[in-house]
C-alpha cells in the first residue's frame, strides 16, 4: 500500500511524516477495477456531505510584514494553523539538521482549548500586544526559543525560532505582530470532493510555498500533531483514511506505480486507477493540467497477514465519482472554496 507525505522536507527521499492511507466500503457496489470504461462524473456536486474537522479559512498573516520574511509552508488541522517562514537574511540551518525543511521559524495558532499554557507561563514575561502578555522560554541545548501569547479566549499562539536569527526576541515579536487572527481568508483547492465518508473527515490541508512539494489533503480521524508526528487519535489497526497529493509535476510515473493500473476518467480527465493487492487499498492518478498532478491513496491502516482474509474492497471509485475540478485549474480564482463542499 502506498503512503502519502504529510509535511515536505528538503534533501530526503521521504518528504515528511508518512501516514497510511485508507478508505472504507460504505458506498454502493462499485464497478470492477479492471473495467477501463469506468468514469468519474464532472458534474457539479448536488450537496456537501464531506465532514470537516476545521473551519476552512486561513487566519491573517500580513504580506511582507515584517519585511524580509518568506513564507515557505502553511498547514491547518482541527488542532492548529501553522505558518512556517524563513528570514531572507538567515543563512543558518537548524541545530542538528539532517535533511530538514528549509524554514527556520514556525508561527502556530492553536484552536481554543488545544494548548496548555502552564509550561509557557513559567517563562520570562515579555510584551507582545500588551504589557507582559507574552512569555519567552528558551532551550539552549536545542538552540531554540519560543514566544507564547494569548490571542483569543482560551486560544494561544506561539512563535518558535530554530536558528540564532529567529530566536532573537525582537524578531519573534515582529513576526507575532504580523499575525492577524481576526482576519479570515477562505481556503480554496482546485477540486471539490463532496462525498468522502463521514468516518474520514477532512483532517488536514498542507500547502507548500517553495514550489516543490505541492499540496496535501488528508481525510482521517484526525490530523497530525503540531510536530508532524501521529495525531491525537493515535491511528491503530483498521484506521481508515484518504490522502490526496497535488504535485507540481508532469511525471506521474515518479509518484504512481502503473503496473496494474487501468485507464479511468477522474473528474472528466484521463487518469489511471489501481486497486492494491489483497484489498489493502486503492490508488489513482490524473494529470489535471500541465504542472498539476493529483495522486489519490486510499486503503486501511492494517497490514495484510498470511492466512487471514483480505480487507474488504475500498470505495475510492465512489469518492472520485463526484469529484469536480475547477473550471480553470491554472487560475486560483476559479477554485472552489473548501467550505462549499466540506463542513
Amino acid at each position: 500500500m502506498k503512503c502519502i507525505n504529510r509535511r515536505p522536507a528538503v534533501a530526503i527521499a521521504v518528504l515528511g511524516v508518512i501516514v497510511a492511507a485508507g478508505c472504507s466500503p460504505q458506498q454502493a457496489a462499485e464497478p470492477q477495477a479492471s473495467s477501463p470504461s469506468v468514469t468519474s462524473s464532472s458534474a457539479a456536486p448536488a450537496a456537501s456531505t464531506t465532514v470537516s474537522q476545521f473551519d476552512a479559512q486561513w487566519m491573517g498573516l500580513v504580506p511582507d510584514q515584517p519585511q524580509g520574511w518568506k513564507e515557505l509552508n502553511r498547514q491547518i488541522t482541527g488542532e492548529f494553523q501553522q505558518f512556517s517562514l524563513r528570514p531572507a537574511d538567515d543563512t543558518e540551518q537548524r541545530f542538528n539538521c539532517n535533511g530538514c525543511a528549509p524554514w527556520t521559524v514556525d508561527l502556530t495558532a492553536y484552536a481554543p482549548g488545544k494548548f496548555d499554557p502552564t509550561e509557557a507561563r513559567a517563562g520570562q514575561p515579555v510584551n507582545v500586544n500588551g504589557d507582559g502578555d507574552g512569555f519567552l522560554t528558551e532551550d539552549p541545548a536545542k538552540h531554540t526559543a519560543t514566544l507564547t501569547w494569548q490571542y483569543d479566549d482560551d486560544a494561544w499562539a506561539t512563535v518558535k525560532g530554530l536558528t540564532p536569527a529567529t530566536t532573537q526576541l525582537d524578531r519573534m515579536v515582529e513576526l507575532a505582530h504580523a499575525f492577524k487572527p481576526a482576519e479570515r481568508t477562505p481556503i480554496r483547492l482546485p477540486m471539490s470532493m463532496p462525498d468522502v465518508p463521514a468516518n474520514m473527515p477532512l483532517a488536514e490541508i498542507n500547502v507548500d510555498g517553495t514550489g516543490d512539494y505541492g499540496t496535501i489533503i488528508t481525510f482521517a480521524p484526525c490530523g497530525p500533531s503540531v510536530t508532524g508526528g501521529a495525531g491525537p487519535c493515535e491511528r491503530g489497526p483498521d484506521t481508515e483514511s484518504l490522502g490526496v497529493h497535488i504535485w507540481p509535476s508532469d511525471n506521474y510515473q515518479a509518484h504512481f506505480e502503473e503496473e496494474e493500473a487501468v485507464p479511468m476518467k477522474i473528474g472528466g480527465k484521463d487518469g489511471f486507477f489501481d486497486d492494491a493487492l489483497n484489498g489493502a487499498g486503492d490508488h489513482a492518478v490524473v494529470q489535471v493540467q500541465p504542472g498539476m498532478l493529483a495522486v489519490f491513496d486510499c486503503g486501511i491502516d492494517a497490514p495484510y497477514r498470511i492466512g487471514e482474509p483480505p480487507q474488504p474492497p475500498t470505495n475510492l471509485k465512489s469518492i472520485l465519482a463526484t469529484l469536480v475540478w475547477a473550471p480553470d485549474p491554472a487560475t486560483e480564482a476559479s477554485w472552489a472554496r473548501v467550505s462549499d463542499w466540506a463542513k
